[in-house]
């Protein structure tokens, strides 16, 4: 992944996390505001004054439509938004609203012409990005990434991020995605039940085996996953191929190069899920469970791991038991020749926001967005999500959950940061292995089958001359 202004060798290293605690800004030159006179803005209010403090010209009667996620993030985080907008500009309005199935609520207003202003474009089926790009139909960002932050008008919004925020939102050289959780991705499992049984978290595919048959005597399956949201195994499967194959293997599937889903990296990774299907280390049944069933079952002891963000624990805090200890754990070694250490870790911004271009109130969607990245909103989140904010310093002397301490810990000793851009640059491969992946974790495919299905698919996109091809370096 490409970073600005940072390295990409900076980024993957053990700093990432540290960036993502790390104090102070960034200085900025201050913002040369256009002064522009209050006007009608056809929606009932008025536009305001650009100033420092209003960069984007809001108007205080201007009605504002948001929509969130309801995910593993909760509903609290949003609402203290939403109220600390109203606050600033007591004569808007604010229409709050939550969806958990994003494509299909949303997808068709924007085909209507009518989308909200801000959309948290998050969820197991989002939006496609590109298309929507292409189509013109999201606001280019970068005017918030130079607007005056909310707390310090001579540090820019683009100074208070933590390093990849700007190229994970990227298209087309461009930022139209605001990711605004920093999350870090593993196996997760309870270190109480593993103390009480005895188990040690494996480093490599031997140990995972012996410790999965140990589990299977005892009635435990040794994993799990959120069966009928496939967006969970594909992350498996493609950190695994990034683990044996490295940086190389990841670039050539990101940049459609031939025969990238044949690659042996791939077919290692593919194996070891057939492997564990059919020894019978899979929760029976996974497949047609939904992702809350399938976490619980760690959280109940009837499954050792379970893949997920570092989300799990906010997500599932009204059913976690007081006696689990929730920790993560990076990919294990799955052969003896992996190109990337054990330790290496998937970690990334995330939790997406848009502003629609044909949305009544973008600015106000701009200005919704910059309060956001604010010390007070990011540091909120951070205490209602038990996540990092991807606002530098945030989460600076908070009592951190048990959970997200294991996070910390994992991406600050990862000697390398996992990441790709294929599943969100082609719609159509990602799909493929959504359901090539599930397949083989249900049992129902073989690692060849997989190869294939995945290969022809990122065979059709890399001909299709209506998809723009994007570069992965």
């Amino acid at each position: 992944m490409t970073v600005t202004p940072d390295s990409p060798s900076e980024l993957n290293r053990r700093t990432v996390l540290r960036r993502a605690a790390a104090v102070g800004l960034l200085a900025a030159p201050a913002f040369s505001a256009l002064a522009a006179c209050a006007s009608e803005d056809g929606n009932g209010g008025t536009t305001g004054e650009k100033t420092e403090a209003n960069p984007f010209g809001v108007g205080d009667k201007q009605p504002l439509e948001t929509v969130f996620f309801n995910g593993g993030f909760g509903e609290d985080y949003a609402k203290f938004d939403v109220a600390a907008y109203e606050a600033k500009w007591p004569g808007s309005k604010v229409d709050l609203k939550f969806s958990k199935t994003i494509l299909t609520d949303y997808q068709p207003r924007f085909y209507g012409g009518n989308p909200p202003d801000v959309l948290n474009n998050s969820s197991p089926e989002t939006i496609p990005v590109g298309p929507v790009v292409q189509g013109g139909q999201l606001v280019d960002l970068t005017a918030l990434l130079d607007a005056p932050s909310y707390d310090d008008p001579k540090v820019k919004v683009r100074d208070t991020l933590v390093a990849g925020v700007v190229e994970e939102g990227t298209f087309n050289g461009k930022m139209y995605t605001l990711n605004y959780a920093y999350s870090i991705y593993g196996h997760w499992y309870d270190e109480a039940l593993f103390q009480k049984e005895g188990f040690t978290v494996p480093k490599n595919w031997d140990e995972f085996a012996t410790l999965a048959e140990a589990a299977k005597k005892k009635g435990i399956a040794a994993y799990t996953f959120q069966g009928i949201h496939p967006w969970y195994i594909h992350n498996v499967i493609t950190e695994w191929i990034y683990k044996v194959g490295g940086k190389e293997a990841i670039l050539k599937i990101d940049n459609l190069e031939p025969d990238a889903w044949k690659q042996d990296a791939v077919k290692v990774a593919a194996e070891r899920i057939a492997e564990m299907a059919s020894k019978g280390w899979i929760q029976a049944g996974a497949s047609g469970l939904d992702h809350t069933t399938t976490q619980q079952a760690v959280l109940d002891g009837k499954a050792l791991f379970i893949w997920c963000g570092s989300w799990l624990e906010g997500e599932m805090a009204k059913t976690l038991p007081a006696s689990v200890k929730l920790a993560v754990a990076p990919p294990w070694d799955l052969s003896s020749s992996d190109k990337t250490k054990y330790g290496t870790v998937h970690a990334a911004p995330g939790e997406g926001f848009v502003v629609p271009t044909k949305a009544k109130n973008p600015a106000g969607g701009q200005e919704f967005l910059r309060m956001m990245l604010g010390k007070e909103q990011a540091r909120k989140f951070a205490e209602l999500t038990k996540s990092l904010p991807v606002v530098k310093g945030a989460a600076d002397g908070l009592t951190i959950s048990s959970a997200l301490s294991s996070a910390s810990k994992v991406a600050a000793a990862a000697p390398e940061v996992i990441n790709w851009r294929y599943a969100g640059w082609y719609v159509p491969l990602q799909n493929a292995v959504f359901a090539a992946a599930t397949d083989l974790a249900a049992g129902k495919s073989s690692a060849a089958a997989f190869q294939a299905a995945v290969q022809k698919a990122a065979d059709e996109v890399a001909k299709d001359d209506k998809i723009v091809k994007q570069k992965a370096s």
